[in-house]
């Protein structure tokens, strides 16, 4: 097991539940493709086929969005005017997809534009007076937020003073009274029940509204960038969100913005091909579009995104592909530095670690992988000036906002959502908000152990497995938060072939023999398992690539343990 945790398979569906699958599921043995899809709420034929083939037409009008004709009307009545329209965006990737959408539109429909994308270390999350000092020096009127905004209620104040118009858009929940924004075009002040778009999701549907408000259809080109900003803001992949991401993967591929076309390639191992995944957006594309900005200045990025040079894009792609490794270099620094103030097996209910003298940007991602390798809440924090910043990810037992929003009278800075959130305190104030948590994560509001098991769809023999199980699978993405990719257990399974990769055999590769073929598989970080010299339980994704041209079937392993019989 996982650091002692437990495996635990969904339930299956009740006798006799079948889908019209066509010949989607044809090849495939025995009742998984339903399984996997009643797991993820697919329940009727409607269901399937709205899962499996809504498309662009299938996107919803968006004037429904809380203010967006509001917003509409004045961004085109500042193009038409010839006004400059400034566009604040955050420094993540969600929030520079965002801006880099807005920025296209008005350029598309003829406008002027400025960005400004603060800097993580010296400015902070959130629009700000200096940012809308700088806005009024350039001669701007009317100021466009991008994935954030809903909560500038002094700032916002401030611009209308200074004759600044603020149309906010924005997908985070209101911690504060309404700012007198123009318009606050945030899917969460509305009474309609929307898709729980990211901030790239809403700017494009204020770039749909734009488009057709001046009689062009969907911005297609678009896509790509919603895509990118939604898959990476783990937003979940349901609804509208699911149709965003299919159709901007499918974009991708051949996506004429030349920085994104840049980023794609240099994102991609050598020699593989194939249609881009939302697993080479989280695991490769995001985490270089944010290394800039992790490392202090997202500029780069914006640039990156917004640009119709092809040299300039391919040297952009190259620097934050340097600012990656460098990333990564201080990332595993800091992990060494996280690992040595606690003990994975530790009665501890949460993971807290003084992470001084790295980027802030750090921070958020050492969260998330000790919130994954250990199943525990993790609160990431550096001191200065007796000031605590810290990044939280949490697991599926305590909801962060609601458990953070309790202090909300002891924050100087918070933000965030039930699985990822960040915060500024007094130093003296950490200990008791530390304490806190440690309560709430106990048992959390589930009434359930601190350390969730590890999940699992079915289980399954690996001599079942054939090639249309791997297309299956394959035809049920895009995969993201509320759409998992699918795992599946295999007990008693015999190795053929054992050995560790990677510095220090910090991976492990091993082989299967399957119904007489040989079956490969690859386990990140499990290079240090003791497996004994007998059968191993195996927990498992399916993974497909396309390699020179030829397609490779393997088992991506995500836990494995001797078989107890």
């Amino acid at each position: 097991m996982t650091n002692g945790r437990k495996w635990q398979i969904a339930d299956p569906p009740p006798p006799g539940f079948h889908l019209n699958l066509g010949s989607l599921a044809s090849g495939v043995r025995g009742p998984l493709p339903y399984r996997l899809l009643w797991n993820r709420g697919v329940r009727t034929d409607e269901d399937a086929a709205n899962y499996f083939s809504s498309g662009l037409d299938d996107l919803l009008d968006p004037l429904i969005l809380p203010d967006m004709a509001v917003a509409v009307n004045r961004i085109s009545d500042a193009i038409k005017g010839g006004e400059l329209i400034g566009v604040f965006g955050d420094f993540d990737v969600d929030g520079l997809t965002g801006t880099a959408i807005i920025l296209r539109i008005i350029a598309k429909l003829g406008g002027k534009a400025v960005p400004f994308i603060p800097n993580r270390e010296t400015d902070g999350h959130g629009l700000s007076r200096q940012s809308v000092d700088s806005f009024r020096s350039a001669g701007v009127s009317l100021v466009i937020t991008v994935d954030t905004g809903s909560t500038a209620v002094d700032e916002i104040a401030y611009s209308s003073q200074l004759g600044i118009d603020v149309v906010v858009t924005d997908h985070h929940m209101i911690e504060t009274e309404r700012p007198t924004a123009v318009a606050i075009v945030n899917p969460h002040t509305g009474s309609n029940e929307l898709s729980d778009y990211s901030g790239a999701g809403v700017a494009f549907k204020l770039a749909q509204a734009l488009s057709e408000a001046n009689g062009r259809g969907v911005p297609a080109e678009l896509l790509p960038l919603a895509a990118l900003g939604t898959i990476a803001d783990i937003v979940p992949l349901v609804g509208e969100n699911r149709t965003l991401v299919r159709e901007g993967l499918k974009l991708l591929g051949q996506t004429e913005l030349p920085g994104v076309r840049a980023l794609l390639d240099i994102s991609r191992a050598p020699g593989a091909s194939g249609r881009p995944t939302a697993e080479l957006i989280s695991f490769y594309m995001a985490p270089r579009l944010n290394a800039p900005g992790r490392m202090g200045d997202a500029e780069p990025s914006l640039q990156l995104l917004v640009t119709d040079d092809e040299s300039e894009a391919r040297a952009l792609a190259n620097r934050l592909d340097s600012d990656n490794n460098k990333r990564r270099l201080l990332s595993e620094k800091a992990w060494e530095k996280a690992t040595s103030q606690f003990e994975i097996g530790s009665d501890d209910p949460i993971v807290a670690v003084n992470c001084d003298g790295y980027p802030l940007g750090v921070l958020g991602p050492l969260a998330g992988r000790l919130n994954e390798v250990t199943g525990k809440p993790a609160v990431v924090y550096q001191v200065v000036d007796g000031v605590v910043r810290a990044s939280c990810r949490s697991n599926e037992v305590l909801d962060l906002h609601a458990a953070l929003s309790t202090h909300l009278d002891e924050f100087s800075r918070f933000g965030g959502h039930a699985r990822a959130a960040g915060f500024a305190i007094k130093e003296e104030d950490l200990p008791g908000l530390l304490e806190d948590l440690r309560h709430r994560a106990a048992w959390g509001s589930l009434g359930g152990p601190a350390i969730p098991a590890l999940q699992a769809d079915a289980e399954v023999d690996l001599e079942d497995l054939t090639v249309s199980t791997w297309n299956f699978v394959a035809s049920m993405e895009p995969f993201g938060e509320a759409n998992s990719e699918p795992i599946l257990v295999a007990r008693r399974t015999l190795p053929v072939d054992v050995h560790t990769v990677g510095a220090g055999g910090k991976h492990l590769k091993i082989s299967f023999d399957s119904n007489g073929q040989r079956l490969d598989s690859i386990g990140f970080g499990l290079g240090d398992r003791p497996l004994g010299s007998g059968a191993v339980d195996i927990m498992f994704q399916l993974r497909s690539e396309i390699w020179r041209g030829r397609i490779r079937h393997q088992l991506g392993l995500r836990d494995i343990q001797p078989s107890l019989s």
